[in-house]
């Protein structure tokens, strides 16, 4: 019985493991996500993004160009990222946002391997397969 027990916690560490690395089966492909700053001409999109085990750093994005990572999505399909956004707008305000720009459970359909964000003043804009991004979260 004990080598049962045994057996069961070396299988779940071995696919814990393995979907660090290059895991199995959907979790083989590394998933590149995209941000676009679509905010204005002239306007600096400054991000930071995490999850709960890396810190991507701060990072500032020059409109109508793109910041992007790529990372594995773990064999219990909780990867998670989070993204801080600031900048400030043609008026002179300064505006701060954030977003779940991956949540494994919500976007491995979604854009299972691809995912496009465009950052505009009235939200994030998202791509599932089509040509046009739709708002996809709305700023509060």
């Amino acid at each position: 019985m004990a080598s049962f027990f045994v057996n069961v916690v070396l299988l779940t560490i071995l696919f814990g493991f393995s979907s660090l690395t290059d895991g199995f089966g959907r979790h083989s492909d590394k998933t590149d996500v995209i941000v676009v700053n679509n905010l204005s001409p002239n306007i600096m999109l400054n991000l930071h993004c995490k999850s709960a085990d890396d810190d991507l750093g701060e990072h500032s994005v020059a409109f109508d160009t793109a910041w992007s990572w790529s990372f594995y999505v773990n064999f219990i399909d909780t990867t998670l990222y989070w993204c801080n956004f600031w900048w400030v707008d043609n008026n002179g305000k300064s505006r701060q946002e954030g977003f779940q720009i991956y949540k494994a459970k919500r976007d491995m359909k979604r854009c299972h391997h691809y995912c496009r964000y465009e950052i505009r003043p009235d939200g994030v804009y998202g791509f599932t397969g089509r040509t046009e991004p739709y708002l996809f979260y709305k700023w509060p």
